[in-house]
């Protein structure tokens, strides 16, 4: 089988980026994009984190008081993160949370 390039790779993204344009027009799809997406993206910083650091799941969990299954399943998306699971883990990883709002576009809600 032919390996694939950079660019068939590129083509694939953009199949995607448009697939997901489409499918984000339904309401439905939408929310449910929205609410995994803020947990999987949180998932991939606190396992970037520790992967910048050189630290192990078990080391990790050691930090921060918890098992290493636990760190494992945060890392995978397998958990519905709470604030205080993610605050405890960018402690232990030698980090803090910064939580930002940003109004939804076309919310039509006036600060």
């Amino acid at each position: 089988m032919k390996a694939k390039t950079r660019t068939d790779l590129l083509k694939g993204a953009q199949r995607f980026e448009d697939l997901l344009k489409r499918d984000l027009k339904d309401p439905v799809f939408r929310q449910a994009f929205e609410e995994f997406y803020l947990e999987a993206e949180v998932a991939e910083r606190l396992y970037k984190l520790r992967g910048a650091l050189r630290m192990t799941q078990k080391q990790l969990a050691s930090r921060a008081r918890m098992q290493q299954n636990a760190v494992s399943r945060i890392e995978k998306g397998e958990n519905s993160l709470t604030l205080r699971t993610v605050q405890k883990v960018a402690t232990a990883l030698g980090y803090r949370v910064v939580l930002d709002f940003i109004p939804l576009r076309g919310s039509g809600i006036q600060r």
